[in-house]
């Protein structure tokens, strides 16, 4: 397994450039079934999720090239709807791709979906979704899914999952009638699906709302897409918090301040000023150390999003006073804390709560156990005194392109050693 060694200390100065969105991407790359052509995604993030996502199309008999930052997605040789085993097992990401498979060919089967150890992230949510559109459901040591009696209709959904709003609107598009979607995750994200959708021909509206509406049309176009994604906010807001931790002046090329509001108020307030240059650039001068962030919650959006609280605890750890962390979305995901602990870090966590009060770290040799909270342990490793090794960063590569040598072009000191 990889690792990183970082000696803290080292202030960020530079510019870094923002790919785009990974929670876009992957559903895409779902949604690319539908176009039986070719689904080009431009300023595509080279993270293993997405490869293995793109692998997930090639085992299915499409292809896949990556050009630069282009993925080209060839999915009309698309052929069986039964997702390989060894590939879900992977990815969480790829129980997305089961809504395009019952729109497309009236099935799909899959094992049940891997991804990152971060606690309960039940199904039941995605299957009794596609239950209120009359799929049939079989359950045993795969999930097969019957869309042969489909029909639109209203899908209420008991929590709003990102994964299961988009699930339902791929599933829906070719259903005669309306499909209204209530209780939907309000993710920006879901709005790229949902044009990329209309550009094949579907009729889908109100994504970033509650409420989605979509209108089932007979045929969806075949032929050459092409598809620009927006910018990842988590990979923003990770080098955002990377500048709280180490301090100096960064200036970050794809923030959106408005997808980035609810971390933007925590850090204005406490750790940074944000000077804006245009829509996408802006300028962050950081204060030398920056204090405790109060209380997060983290939750739904428009609230501080759940990919960005180990991160931002880590921040916490080496402000000046007292920070307290909440997540209602996954409340499990702090098992990353007892590495902060490794490096000297003050704080308890207590079900899905985690009171943090800020001091020097020092280095040590931690573990990633998840992509979040890996980055996470990157971070107090730069504001950390000293030499920090971070084993198992292959799980850091599932969602951030490059991660290391972004960091060292600002200036940190941080190297990957391969094994």
């Amino acid at each position: 397994m990889d690792r990183f060694v970082i000696n803290g200390g080292k202030k960020l100065f530079g510019r870094v450039n923002i790919c785009g969105a990974k929670n876009s991407v992957l559903p895409l790359i779902a949604a690319s079934v539908l176009n039986e052509g070719v689904t080009r995604i431009r300023n595509c993030p080279k993270i293993r999720d997405v490869y293995i996502m793109a692998k997930i199309i090639e085992r299915l008999g499409g292809k896949y090239t990556f050009s630069g930052d282009t993925l080209d997605l060839y999915t009309e040789g698309v052929s069986t709807w039964v997702l390989p085993e060894d590939l879900t097992g992977e990815i969480r990401a790829s129980v997305f791709i089961t809504g395009a498979l019952i729109s497309r060919f009236g099935y799909a089967e899959t094992a049940k979906p891997g991804g990152c150890n971060i606690g309960n992230r039940p199904l039941d949510i995605h299957i009794n979704a596609l239950k209120s559109l009359n799929v049939t459901v079989s359950e045993g040591e795969t999930i097969a899914f019957s869309g042969a009696n489909a029909k639109s209709g209203k899908v209420v959904l008991r929590f709003p999952s990102v994964g299961a709003t988009e699930n339902v609107m791929m599933a829906a598009v070719r259903l005669n009638g309306t499909t209204t979607i209530e209780n939907c995750a309000e993710e920006p994200e879901i709005i790229d699906l949902q044009n990329y959708l209309n550009l094949l021909g579907a009729k889908v509206v109100g994504a970033g709302t509650r409420t989605i509406i979509v209108e089932g049309v007979n045929k969806l176009y075949r032929g050459e897409i092409e598809f620009t994604p927006r910018s990842d906010r988590i990979e923003a807001g990770t080098f955002l918090l990377c500048g709280a931790c180490a301090g100096g002046e960064i200036e970050i090329n794809g923030l959106n301040i408005e997808e980035s509001l609810s971390l933007c108020k925590i850090i204005r307030r406490n750790a940074c000023k944000i000077y804006r240059k245009d829509d996408k650039m802006y300028t962050v001068k950081y204060y030398p150390r920056a204090k405790g962030f109060g209380r997060v919650i983290a939750e739904p959006y428009p609230g501080f999003p759940t990919d960005l609280q180990p991160q931002l605890t880590a921040a916490a750890c080496l402000a000046e006073g007292l920070t307290v962390t909440e997540d209602r979305v996954f409340p499990s995901r702090f098992s990353y804390a007892e590495e902060l602990a490794k490096m000297g870090a003050d704080l308890r966590v207590l079900e899905n709560v985690c009171v943090v009060s800020g001091k020097r770290l020092s280095g040590a040799t931690v573990s990633a156990g998840d992509l979040r909270g890996g980055a996470a342990l990157c971070l107090a490793a730069l504001g950390a005194e000293g030499k920090t090794t971070i084993l198992n960063v292959s799980h850091i590569d599932r969602g951030y392109e490059g991660f290391e040598v972004k960091l060292k072009s600002l200036g940190a000191d941080i190297q990957r050693i391969v094994t």
